[in-house]
């Protein structure tokens, strides 16, 4: 019942995902008697996660929304929990740029992020070039201080380059990009396990440019002129 969790803020471009806090996930159903230390821990907040009784004539309810749960067990029944142990891309809600990131080790997270169950390392290439960021930033809600809405509602509507794999250029576009995105990952790793200030210098610059490379192959991959790549660079 103990997941690994995630807030918006704790996801970065390409980065590692770390484990810094813990959700207990009391699922609807759940028998508590089987988890014994999960009871004790959640007794001391009871009065607080009690569900309001549909009778109560009080001025405020000290405890939860009206519902059919036990006081133990969360609010609603999240049918799509199960995706949060996939591998998957993760987005976080409000940032000023692409910062999508790759997870193969179930996290769980909250509102201020949204999930796209895939393994597919060429999509999360696709999602962090600038080509797709131009065109989220063009559509998109924005918040104070140059910060974007990364919500399903807009990137549900990126343009997402399909590959024919019968085509022996897409194919190789497309094999291309996913080995990219793989040293990209390799190498965010390797960034955030390294302590030496210049080895961590090094590692940086060879990240921005494998970035750029990724951008090359995803403007060459949707046939963008000089003059388009330039529009978009210069809105970035």
């Amino acid at each position: 019942l103990i997941k690994p969790f995630l807030q918006g803020r704790d996801i970065k471009r390409y980065q590692p995902l770390f484990v810094q806090r813990y959700l207990i996930f009391t699922r609807r159903g759940v028998d508590i008697q089987h988890y014994r230390a999960i009871e004790q821990h959640l007794l001391q907040f009871k009065k607080r996660l009690m569900p309001k009784p549909k009778d109560f004539q009080g001025e405020k309810w000290q405890g939860r929304k009206p519902g059919p749960y036990e006081w133990y067990e969360i609010q609603d029944t999240v049918a799509y929990y199960q995706a949060f142990e996939k591998q998957k891309i993760i987005i976080p809600a409000i940032v000023q740029k692409a910062s999508y990131t790759f997870d193969e080790q179930g996290f769980y997270s909250n509102d201020k992020t949204s999930i796209i169950k895939t393994d597919d390392l060429y999509l999360l290439g696709l999602l962090n070039s600038q080509v797709l960021d131009f065109v989220l930033h063009s559509i998109a809600s924005t918040s104070r201080g140059g910060y974007f809405e990364y919500k399903p509602m807009y990137v549900q509507q990126l343009p997402i380059r399909t590959i024919d794999f019968d085509n022996p250029s897409d194919k190789a576009n497309h094999d291309k990009i996913v080995q990219l995105v793989e040293q990209m990952l390799a190498l965010n790793k390797q960034l955030a396990a390294e302590n030496e200030p210049q080895t961590k210098t090094l590692l940086k610059r060879r990240i921005d440019a494998l970035d750029k490379q990724i951008d090359e192959w995803v403007y060459r991959l949707h046939g963008l002129t000089a003059e388009e790549i330039g529009i978009v660079e210069k809105n970035q």
